[in-house]
């Protein structure tokens, strides 16, 4: 018996010792460990051994890449906690907790504050002749007709029982709200249920299946209206364009990004397609930008609109600054960290024109903060 505890305690050491020395030698050997999408990687620490040992444990992303695929292909269910699915269609569980279970709701109040601070950075963008842009996007399930996970078709069963069912959608309530101001705003949403033929309808998708984002190529489309708007509502010269669809075996970022985290052999079931671009002409008055928004940013065409040889641009999608001509980027925490290393206060000061975005999603907390930096700061720009 004490021989038996002794063999035991023997190979538990050995295969423990194996399991931490598992990376080294599998870096040693040139084998790869291909989780995508999965929890940060954590570094070896006795602290911490427990999490580290999970993680390198040999052959675990075969494992979890084969749990994850019998769990989407088999079983219908996404192996992400914050993605759903139905068939081949994915979705943000956040978006759709927005858009049926009333997510990130907003008083009368919330709105009346909000339009306050743009009507406020609006007065002090005329003092300073500059000029302001709102830009509304929106979630995908607003362009979704087919059948709610499970779990949703459950909860709308039941929600008309609660108080707030009838309750107005965030997006609702402002844009009744910016109708009743002279704020300058494109309403990407109107605009697309305006051009639904074009916009909505066709072999391209508004949105893929496999993604959260609206597709690059509808997005270019809806850039091109948006381009428009800012000729004729700015007064600004910008190039023209012209976009067409070319189908393509590889999703475009982020044509795919909702697929790309799920941690699966399959690739994605859909035709995607890439944008071609052509220039009628490349006019432009080399002005300063400072545009601010989500990433429903990306798809807009602002960097063939606003770049030049003579203006600047920062661009700004969440936390992540792009400058040098969309030439580099940098993640931050703070918009006083992007004063410190990049002159922002500076940057804004000789900006021409602002420009902001707003999700429906993000209503409820609108340019992440932005809006209150800049009309703090009010005297220095």
């Amino acid at each position: 018996m004490k021989l038996k505890k002794v063999i035991e305690n023997v190979l538990l050491t050995f295969f423990f010792l194996v399991v931490i020395a598992y990376p080294w030698a599998a870096k040693f050997l040139g084998i790869e460990n291909n989780l995508s999408g999965a929890e940060e990687k954590v570094e070896f620490s006795f602290e911490k051994i427990d999490d580290y040992i999970i993680q390198n444990f040999p052959g675990r992303s075969i494992h979890v890449r084969t749990k994850n695929q019998l769990l989407y292909s088999l079983f219908d269910i996404s192996p992400n906690n914050s993605i759903t699915k139905v068939g081949d269609t994915l979705f943000s569980t956040e978006t759709l907790n927005y858009y049926y279970h009333k997510l990130h709701g907003v008083s009368n109040a919330d709105i009346d504050s909000l339009i306050e601070r743009l009507n406020k950075f609006n007065e002090i963008c005329k003092e300073k002749e500059k000029k302001l842009l709102i830009i509304l996007t929106p979630t995908k399930p607003r362009y979704y007709n087919g059948t709610l996970p499970f779990a949703d078709d459950v909860i709308m069963l039941y929600e008309n029982q609660g108080t707030n069912y009838d309750e107005m959608l965030p997006y609702d309530k402002l844009i009744i709200a910016l109708k009743n101001t002279n704020l300058n705003y494109f309403d990407t949403i109107n605009y697309i249920d305006s051009n639904k033929a074009r916009i909505v309808d066709g072999e391209v998708p508004l949105f893929y299946n496999s993604s959260h984002h609206w597709s690059t190529y509808k997005a270019n489309l809806i850039g091109l209206g948006l381009h428009s708007h800012m000729r004729r509502t700015l007064d600004i010269k910008i190039p023209s364009i012209t976009v067409k669809a070319s189908p393509s075996d590889v999703a475009v970022y982020p044509d795919a990004d909702l697929f790309n985290v799920l941690n699966i052999y399959d690739k994605p079931n859909e035709q995607f397609y890439v944008p071609i671009l052509d220039y009628r002409n490349y006019d432009n008055d080399n002005l300063n930008f400072t545009i601010q928004g989500g990433s429903f940013l990306g798809g807009l065409l602002f960097p063939q609109a606003t770049l030049s040889v003579q203006g600047d641009v920062y661009h700004i999608e969440n936390k992540n600054l792009i400058y040098n001509k969309y030439k580099d980027h940098f993640p931050f925490e703070s918009y006083d960290e992007l004063n410190e290393k990049f002159d922002l206060i500076e940057h804004l000061k000789k900006t021409d024109v602002f420009v902001l975005e707003i999700n429906e999603l993000n209503v409820y907390n609108a340019t992440f903060g932005f809006l209150d930096y800049l009309i703090e700061h009010e005297g220095e720009i």
